[in-house]
């Protein structure tokens, strides 16, 4: 992974918008609370955006990580987060270049 500016970080708890602003994806941190899978949706655009990654957990307890490669996924507007449960995942950091955290 290579970027040209310095990578900031956003944590979530709940549902809702990470990053304000033309931004990129870079990685995503996140804590799997429960031995049930839940789904983190990315959207560009807000909570009805467009959907540029989804990410489903895979229902095994402790931290799990996500680094993507290359220039990150690109969003335009901001990215919004779905927890599709905040008791199966407690968190979700979002590493990104660009935008402001919300």
């Amino acid at each position: 992974m290579s970027f040209a500016s310095d990578i900031q970080t956003k944590t979530l708890t709940a549902t809702g918008t990470a990053v304000n602003g033309r931004s990129r994806i870079a990685g995503i941190y996140y804590i799997q609370a429960t031995t049930t899978p839940a789904t983190l949706t990315f959207r560009d655009g807000g909570a009805s955006g467009t959907v540029v990654l989804t990410l489903p957990t895979p229902g095994v307890v402790g931290a799990n990580d996500l680094m993507i490669p290359d220039n990150g996924v690109l969003c335009s507007t901001d990215i919004h987060v779905t927890i599709s449960s905040n008791t199966d995942v407690t968190s979700c950091m979002v590493m990104f270049v660009g935008g402001k955290a919300a």
